[in-house]
């Protein structure tokens, strides 16, 4: 067998593993051989994104797709605490990079959320399709970063219809330039003696949301807060609120 070359990383999904049998899709097989430029011998780590990971060899290369056979494998559980993002959504750009970002910090989900004052307009008939596009960019994340678990996309709705739907976190806040709102710090510190395991951070676009969706946050329970005396940019916020969460919450 060819040594192992570490960036050999391959998607399965669950229902392709059948005993000691990898299948690999068209697509995934296409990522695999023409862009990897795995060969048959070689060894790939493979995952399917719920928690099982292992060693396969390359069997077989089709046209329509390949084949593994699987060595090892093993299951990591799922992390004690959800950290989530209710992204309001910033240009195409932006959210693509904030998508790929939050794979590597840990978030468990994204809720892209439409509000008044976002630049970037959508018809209901785009929803799904754009999450489908942000869960193939949080696929590809997930390889390169060696995640178990993938990110999960909810489907583009609007921010109204967010707060009427929630399915409420243990803890959530939302970034806020109002003089009333916690410095990040203290409110997580207050947050920490209630043991969250699900945690969110809601993000305003660049323009800000409104006084009205402020209220309405506030009054769906998301705590306003701060993250200091410099106005941040929609990504840089997420990636702030997401870093935050994870060193206050879980990495203690």
């Amino acid at each position: 067998m060819k040594p192992a070359r570490e960036h050999l990383r391959s998607y399965i999904a669950p229902n392709a593993w059948q005993g000691s049998t990898l299948k690999v899709d068209e697509t995934e097989a296409h990522h695999l051989v023409n862009v990897l430029r795995a060969r048959v011998g070689e060894r790939v780590e493979v995952f399917d994104g719920a928690g099982r990971t292992g060693f396969a060899e390359v069997a077989a290369i089709t046209k329509r797709g390949a084949e593994l056979r699987l060595l090892e494998q093993n299951f990591q559980p799922r992390p004690v605490h959800e950290f989530i993002l209710v992204q309001a959504l910033p240009r195409e750009a932006t959210m693509d990079f904030i998508v790929q970002k939050s794979v590597e910090l840990g978030a468990s989900a994204i809720y892209p959320v439409l509000s008044e004052r976002c630049i970037v307009r959508l018809t209901p008939d785009q929803y799904a399709e754009k999450s489908a596009r942000w869960q193939r960019i949080a696929l590809n994340a997930a390889r390169q970063s060696h995640a178990a678990w993938l990110l999960h996309i909810a489907d583009v709705q609007l921010l109204e219809k967010f707060f009427q739907t929630l399915e409420k976190p243990d803890y959530w806040f939302v970034g806020s330039l109002a003089a009333h709102a916690l410095p990040l710090r203290d409110a997580l510190a207050a947050a920490r003696a209630q043991t969250p395991r699900r945690a969110a951070a809601l993000i305003g676009p660049e323009g800000d949301f409104t006084p009205e969706e402020y209220r309405a946050a506030e009054a769906a329970g998301a705590v306003p807060v701060t993250f200091g005396t410099n106005v941040l940019r929609s990504d840089t916020a997420a990636f702030y609120a997401l870093s935050a969460l994870r060193y206050e919450l879980a990495d203690r």
